[in-house]
């Protein structure tokens, strides 16, 4: 019984559509919503519901998905300047000119819509993005070439946005 809450809380607690059909926009589905899937089996998907907290997304959704074989974890030679490694991500997130778009910020604290980190997750939908975007990112949807993070670690790094991308 008690699963079942926490079930049913993840699915309406967040901020999702559920629609499994997608439009010609692979950040959304055919609500405008977002395309990201709430997982039930993932311990980690599971545990991103109570945080907001960045050392948690650091270990928790950048370590896994960003900052493993030469992608943004500062290695030298690596094309992105972009180090999501834990104590130097929000440096390199927050107030962070995008290398792909340089008119963008990579984390604009209090804003989801204007930080292209959410439109580069497939968080935002680049008509929703501010200002709005004309498509993907030159460099695609992040994480490449691995599935969207799931709506739980989205929500996550949502709230800490809106906290105004705290240290901590």
């Amino acid at each position: 019984m008690i699963r079942f809450v926490v079930v049913a809380s993840l699915l309406f607690g967040c901020r999702i559509s559920l629609s499994n059909e997608t439009t010609d926009d692979p950040g959304t589905d055919a609500n405008g919503g977002r395309a990201c899937t709430v997982s039930t089996t993932s311990q980690s998907c599971l545990d991103a519901v109570t945080h907001s907290d960045l050392t948690w997304i650091e270990d928790n959704v950048f370590k896994g998905s960003c900052n493993f074989a030469g992608c943004h974890n500062g290695a030298t030679g690596n094309d992105s300047r972009v180090d999501l490694s834990p104590g130097m991500s929000r440096a390199h997130l927050v107030n962070f000119t995008s290398n792909l778009d340089p008119t963008r910020k990579l984390v604009v604290p209090n804003d989801i819509a204007a930080s292209y980190l959410m439109l580069m997750l497939g968080d935002v939908p680049p008509a929703m993005a501010s200002p709005p975007a004309a498509g993907l990112p030159g460099a695609g949807r992040m994480p490449q070439g691995a599935p969207i993070l799931c709506c739980q670690k989205l929500d996550a790094i949502e709230r800490w946005i809106t906290a105004g991308a705290p240290t901590n």
